[in-house]
């Protein structure tokens, strides 16, 4: 039986990858994956509800099965995919009025950006040597916004894509190095082919972020969720990896 906290990370994990239902023909296994989470994570969360709604885990489950029959018909698909991406933010709901999100992470509503800053912070806040932000669309904000929030004499490392990163994140860096120093050691480095957006604290835990740093609940829902941590093994262990073979910025 899989605790609150895991069923919240899962629930998290789903939501930053929903996959696009919207062609025809047969599910691709990651599609098909998918759904069997989301109904895992819906149907477990429901076992820690006062009451629970036995309905919406068989609604839930009635539109999996329209979302695989219908490889013709891609707006029924795509309707049905969306009423379970609706169940599983409920899940999410749930779940996190059992687990305390400045461990875990947070689901942050579209538009509330302060929300996002304190969330991002409150995991900044625990490292004790170092973070890795990574995002490959990385602009000035991920260090006048996000880095700052960091405790002093952490060192604070940036790992972005040289074919995506804003110009403004270089002359950021620069008067980042000007204005703290030592203080705050900062590193920016540029790579390829980056997709994941991270938060990686003392090479020991890491959190999935939805969307790119300066995007973060502007327009849209996002979500900032601890990784699982055998997930997180292997996240931290491939973009360490990527930021010894990344350039620094130049």
């Amino acid at each position: 039986m899989s605790t609150p906290e895991e069923l919240y990370q899962r629930a998290g994990a789903l939501l930053t990858d929903i996959p696009n239902f919207m062609h025809q023909g047969p599910l691709d296994p990651t599609e098909d994956q998918w759904l069997a989470g989301a109904i895992a994570v819906i149907e477990m969360s429901q076992s820690l509800a006062p009451n629970p709604d036995h309905n919406e885990v068989k609604d839930a489950k009635a539109a999996v099965t329209q979302v695989n029959n219908h490889i013709v018909n891609v707006d029924f698909r795509t309707q049905n995919a969306r009423h379970v991406v609706s169940a599983l933010r409920r899940a999410l709901a749930r779940l996190e009025l059992v687990v305390p999100t400045a461990v875990v992470g947070a689901f942050v509503s579209a538009g509330d950006v302060y929300e996002a800053y304190k969330v991002v912070g409150d995991v900044l806040k625990t490292a004790t040597d170092a973070v890795l932000l990574v995002d490959p669309y990385a602009d000035e904000s991920i260090l006048d916004a996000y880095a700052v929030l960091a405790p002093e004499t952490v060192a604070v490392r940036i790992l972005t894509d040289e074919d995506k990163v804003s110009p403004g994140l270089k002359p950021a860096h620069e008067k980042w190095k000007k204005q703290y120093g030592d203080t705050r050691p900062l590193e920016v480095r540029v790579s390829r082919n980056l997709h994941d957006r991270l938060i990686i604290v003392d090479t020991k835990e890491a959190w999935t972020v939805a969307q790119s740093f300066k995007d973060l609940a502007v327009k849209k829902p996002t979500t900032i969720v601890h990784t699982p941590q055998d997930i997180a093994e292997l996240k931290i262990k491939t973009y360490e990896t990527i930021w010894g073979d990344a350039y620094a910025m130049a």
